[in-house]
């Protein structure tokens, strides 16, 4: 699954952009910057910080107890309350004198690097450290022609990878959507913590769901035709209760130490519990399907306790005027129309109205145009089982007739390339276009906007357009942040999922010139890199953006 990836996205005519230059401040007035920003790194030196909060973990008996009763006991249904509202935070590696690399380049000067990743789970987290930690290493994880299933990556697809490799070492800020912690998926190891050591960054970690699915806990066996996969893939479901606390969440990893953290539950678009509840009970009653069929419908729900949040972290940053930047890690929900995720988007932008720090949005929109998520045998067997690669042939032939699986929405089909784009019903149903609308209009108490202005001179490759700066747009539109694999069968699919937001100085979200002060400039998607490997690193690629510190040189003319 390599090569370029193109995701079509319209841009609205309202959205077309006058170009200038912004101007930078005399040299004096840097050099009093600079002044500025050493005495407040030296402060920030002496600043305490929460060492580590780690609130407390449910017990296997108190999970199963949510799996078995609608309306837990008041006692147990307050443990829950607390721990999808309370974050972990660490600063270890602040006290371990772990300090940002702050990159610098002739354009930006110096650079805070922020990159986004959904990385599903953290199923492929060996690889996926390998990439951000031992970029030499990352040779070991490309088809190397033995098998003949798999081509070779040529010369030049192996200097894009190469390249953007380097693009991530230069990170200083980490988003993550979809990190398990104590989840048999990923051997119960922690995800957010383990990365964050390996790249020696303090960091916040949000619960967003509780995993009760019976499957998961071992209270369901798994039950099929065929005996011989019916064994294997029960190996799968094999839970250690003794190591299970099904956890799964967003984090921020920072080189920046932490001020404070926040985890605040979004609007509910979708019953985690009740709805996945119903669906199993549903298939249950169609057994007559045969019993592979109906394992394969069966996994693709899961039954959780919890809902979509926002992951709100202030980070020191002596840079800022204020001190600070804080960052906004929402996961919106995938099982509900685009107007509830729009709902949830507003109450995010309502919660962070007042704040008068450079605000950086990252996360994982779904902006799909539909109602549920793009899927393919290959995912739901690599989501749910440990050697999906093994029975992946024989499950398309199981799921034969199984619509969840093989089936996309029309809409989402025919709404994937434009998510931008105006809300024009019958004649084109782009529903999202109402998420970015609340966006580009909003305004913050202090009078700043977040940046839509896209000029080409800040973008990659000189593409600029609407939210360019931020996104990075293709020949046509954006590219895509999701794929499907495009094996055994499964549909394939490729998607703009996955945005920044960034809040800097600007008064305009459209116009250019003023100040470029933390504006969002040359962000990336690192498709070829994430989908290089044997096996891709995640269903999302990872995507960045990059702040200028101080206000950048002024530069050439867009068009």
């Amino acid at each position: 699954m390599r090569g370029l990836r193109v995701c079509l996205v319209a841009v609205p005519v309202s959205l077309v952009l006058f170009i200038n230059c912004g101007l930078a401040g005399s040299d004096s007035a840097a050099q009093s910057k600079q002044s500025k920003t050493k005495a407040a790194q030296s402060k920030q030196s002496k600043t305490n910080y929460v060492r580590l909060s780690k609130p407390d973990t449910l017990t296997f008996d108190e999970l199963v107890q949510l799996e078995k009763n609608a309306t837990p006991p008041p006692k147990l249904a307050a443990k829950v309350q607390k721990r999808v509202t309370t974050p972990f935070v660490n600063n270890e590696a602040f006290y371990q004198g772990a300090k940002p690399k702050r990159p610098a380049s002739p354009e930006l000067g110096p650079y805070l690097r922020a990159v986004m990743w959904n990385i599903e789970r953290g199923i492929q987290f060996d690889e996926i450290q390998i990439a951000l930690t031992q970029p030499k290493k990352f040779d070991s994880l490309l088809p190397d022609g033995k098998d003949p299933k798999e081509k070779p990556l040529d010369a030049d697809e192996l200097k894009t990878v190469r390249q953007q490799l380097d693009i991530l070492q230069a990170a200083d800020l980490f988003i993550i959507d979809e990190a398990d912690y104590g989840v048999t998926r990923t051997e119960y190891r922690d995800v957010a913590r383990d990365l964050a050591k390996a790249l020696n960054m303090n960091y916040a970690y949000g619960v967003e769901f509780l995993e009760v699915d019976p499957l998961n806990l071992g209270l369901e066996k798994v039950e099929m035709d065929d005996k011989d996969a019916q064994a294997d893939i029960q190996k799968s479901f094999d839970v250690d209760k003794s190591r299970y606390l099904g956890m799964h969440g967003t984090a921020v990893l920072s080189r920046y130490p932490i001020r404070k953290a926040t985890l605040r539950p979004l609007p509910v678009c979708y019953d985690w519990y009740a709805g996945e509840k119903k669906e199993i009970s549903q298939l249950e009653a169609g057994r007559r399907k045969g019993a592979n069929l109906a394992f394969m419908e069966r996994i693709t729900r899961e039954v959780r306790r919890g809902g979509r949040t926002a992951l709100i972290v202030e980070l020191a940053v002596p840079e800022s005027p204020t001190g600070a930047v804080t960052v906004v890690a929402p996961h919106l929900e995938n099982k509900c129309k685009p107007e509830c995720r729009a709902k949830q988007a507003l109450q995010i932008l309502e919660w962070i109205r007042g704040d008068p720090n450079p605000v950086i949005i990252g996360g994982d929109l779904n902006t799909t145009a539909s109602d549920s998520a793009p899927v393919s045998v290959s995912k739901v067997l690599k989501d749910r089982v440990k050697d999906p690669d093994r029975w992946a042939i024989a499950a398309v032939k199981w799921s034969t007739g199984a619509p969840t699986i093989l089936l996309m929405p029309v809409n989402m089909m025919r709404n994937k390339n434009d998510p931008t784009g105006f809300d024009v019903p019958i004649v084109s149903r782009k529903k999202e276009s109402k998420l970015f609308k609340e966006h580009e209009d909003f305004r913050f108490d202090d009078g700043y906007v977040f940046d839509f202005r896209g000029e080409d001179a800040r973008s990659a490759e000189d593409r600029g357009g609407t939210l360019s700066d931020s996104n990075q747009r293709a020949s046509k539109g954006f590219e895509c942040t999701f794929a499907l694999e495009k094996t055994y069968g499964g549909l394939v699919g490729e998607y703009k999922l996955d945005w920044f937001f960034v809040k800097g100085f600007a008064k305009d979200s459209d116009k250019p010139g003023g100040k470029y002060q933390f504006a969002p400039h040359f962000a990336w998607t690192l498709m070829e890199l994430n989908s290089a490997p044997v096996e891709s690193l995640s269903d999302h690629a990872p995507i960045t953006v990059d702040l200028p510190l101080t206000e950048p040189p002024p530069m050439r003319s867009s068009h």
